[in-house]
């Protein structure tokens, strides 16, 4: 048994990455659904943008929200777990009745919808603060890599999924999600508790917020240049040398490098620090996405596409890591809350994108395949620059 004084029990870690891996998963589930599900309440396909837009917005309210929540209840221990086991098991029993509430009405659909995005919202952040909580500043970093490690698999296995489920009734998959994800989420709980509770040690106060509000500018150009690259340019990519039966096979790559770096991205933040890391990463993904575009053969294009993974990795980990030292010890809830809001933008500006802005500007598709790169560089530029005046935790 690994020493809790030292680093998280791996038990936990495991748990918290089998909770991301569910909700991502699940999110799958619900995003090739989605189209269906309009059909099914009368509503027209152009509503399917509108909806996922409108999901991050709800997701980046409720992540800060759920974030101060946790804060306020940091000698509360049991609270902050009830209160995600309440929500884990209203967020299960709004998944269960979507594919059935379509038929019934659009505003049930709607209505369903929005308590299941709300509900879901405490798997993100909150379940990482609930560990954070009771570990010390030096055993975050694992958490860090596991929370990240479940999501990647997730991701990595989504294309798989929606072949699976191609031609399946709904009811099946959205029962098996809500239940397998609110199964990992219990098991959390369980095993959080076996988490040591934080020591009378001394511990890093939080820096001031506003100090901290330069390095999530850095994750929002960073995370919106890296979901155009995946999310947007991969595919079109991949199709200028190979046919669209491929792409489950080879979407998956870039989340194949992601997960293998994750192995020793942690080693690397201990030898250089967080923000280094997270900068070297950002431009690695910048090179690797920009070179995408010159590729010349589908051998090289997957190269690249792994090194993007692997870039990311770093640099996702790193900005990661950052933000819950920073947040320590008693703001986690805000730092990591903050962390997850500015994805969720950044999701929400790359589905506007694409969906609302690309197909009515041209010129904008000119610089579909670079913005990427070029928004990645700036971020590692800004990364550097912050490293080299790095604000300090008060004593």
């Amino acid at each position: 048994m690994v020493d809790a004084a030292n680093e998280p029990k791996s038990a936990a870690g495991m748990a918290l990455g089998s909770v991301q891996f569910f909700f991502t998963l699940g999110w799958t589930v619900y995003v090739i659904y989605l189209p269906e599900l309009l059909k099914s309440a009368g509503l027209a396909v152009t509503w399917l943008p509108v909806l996922l837009m409108v999901d991050q917005l709800i997701f980046a309210v409720m992540d800060i929200a759920f974030g101060v929540v946790a804060d306020r209840l940091a000698d509360g221990y049991r609270k902050l777990a009830r209160l995600l086991l309440v929500l884990t098991t209203v967020s299960a029993i709004a998944f269960l009745l979507l594919p059935l509430s379509g038929g019934i009405s659009p505003g049930v659909l709607i209505g369903v919808l929005a308590v299941w995005v709300v509900s879901a919202s405490v798997v993100r952040a909150p379940t990482l603060v609930l560990l954070a909580k009771r570990a010390n500043a030096a055993q975050q970093g694992r958490l860090v890599i596991w929370y990240a490690a479940g999501m990647a698999l997730a991701s990595a296995l989504s294309p798989f999924v929606g072949l699976l489920l191609k031609g399946a009734d709904p009811r099946l998959p959205f029962a098996v999600s809500a239940l397998t994800l609110l199964a990992a989420v219990i098991v959390l709980l369980r095993f959080s508790g076996s988490v040591a509770p934080k020591t009378g040690a001394a511990e890093p106060q939080p820096i001031a917020f506003h100090a901290y509000v330069p390095l999530l500018v850095v994750l929002a150009l960073a995370s919106s240049g890296f979901q155009l690259h995946a999310f947007t340019n991969a595919a079109p990519q991949y199709l200028a040398y190979t046919g669209k039966e491929n792409l489950p096979w080879l979407m998956p790559l870039l989340w194949v490098g992601f997960f293998l770096a994750l192995l020793g991205v942690g080693a690397l933040i201990k030898r250089f620090g967080a923000l280094v890391v997270a900068a070297g990463g950002m431009v690695l993904t910048a090179l690797s996405s920009y070179a995408a575009t010159q590729a010349g053969s589908l051998e090289m294009l997957v190269v690249l596409q792994l090194l993007a993974g692997v870039g990311w990795a770093a640099a996702f980990a790193g900005l990661m890591e950052q933000a819950s030292a920073f947040g320590t010890r008693g703001a986690e809830g805000l730092f990591m809350g903050s962390f997850f809001s500015v994805l969720a933008v950044s999701s929400f500006a790359r589905i506007g994108f694409v969906s609302q802005l690309l197909p009515q500007n041209p010129a904008l598709k000119e610089m579909q395949f670079v913005l990427p790169a070029a928004l990645l560089l700036m971020s590692g530029v800004l990364a550097v620059a912050y490293a080299l005046k790095k604000p300090q935790a008060p004593a």
